[in-house]
């Protein structure tokens, strides 16, 4: 600290000592003494730090500059390179109650009933009722169930049930209902027999036109094929 003082003393003085003639050199000293760096002990060799004037690197941004803004906008949307995976929604769990099938009626045989079947061609069967009703006889019902055995293993084939029924009086509603009728008992000798319900197409006619020659009072059980699979949309029962 002692030497600290008296260097400093000494450059203070010097431009004194120099004389007047001697131009007069400023210098601007430190008093911070602290900051000053510690004097080596004595017989402590000085060790020269040296600095390495290697080069530090650089890190250069790889990042391509985005695109230019287009006219008219104030900022290009960021848009990912790859559209998002779809999220997958599971459904919840739940029991679903499945019910049995509900099975056909019973058609009892009615022995009042003046009901018979006659043959059409080809392979088609007509049942002929009597006015007003919808019973059928014993007879009728076994000539029913044994067409239907031989309906069984042609699952190829679909039955159309075409039901005619008229009544006196102009009331369209009422003949429709009684085709109806008749047509939903003929479909259940035709389930109990082994047809499979998804081939048995009842349509209720109610009464005919005018022009029809047939027996108003009957059913009509007609043979089609299936028709051949499509990706069309389906259009509805084009059944004749």
């Amino acid at each position: 600290m002692k030497n600290r003082s008296a260097f400093l003393s000494f450059l203070l003085a010097a431009p004194l000592l120099a004389g007047p003639a001697a131009p007069v050199a400023w210098a601007q000293v430190s008093t911070n003494l602290d900051a000053l760096p510690e004097a080596a002990p004595d017989g402590t060799p000085h060790q020269t730090v040296r600095h390495s004037q290697a080069a530090a690197p650089v890190h250069r941004d790889t990042t391509p500059p985005p695109p230019p803004t287009p006219p008219g906008y104030t900022r290009v949307p960021n848009i990912p390179a790859e559209a998002p995976k779809p999220a997958v929604i599971t459904p919840p769990d739940f029991p679903v109650v499945l019910h049995p099938p509900v099975p056909a009626a019973v058609v009892q045989p009615e022995k009042d009933s003046h009901s018979r079947t006659e043959p059409l061609e080809p392979d088609a069967l007509r049942v002929l009722f009597d006015t007003n009703g919808t019973t059928m006889n014993a007879t009728t019902l076994d000539a029913i169930r044994h067409y239907a055995e031989g309906m069984v293993p042609r699952v190829d084939t679909r039955l159309i049930l075409r039901s005619y029924a008229t009544v006196p009086g102009n009331d369209v509603s009422m003949p429709r209902r009684l085709a109806l009728s008749r047509a939903l008992a003929v479909r259940s000798l035709l389930v109990q027999a082994g047809i499979a319900t998804t081939r048995i197409y009842p349509i209720a006619q109610g009464r005919p036109d005018s022009t029809d020659t047939a027996p108003a009072d009957r059913l009509d059980i007609l043979p089609e094929a299936n028709p051949a699979p499509s990706d069309a949309p389906e259009q509805g029962n084009t059944a004749p």
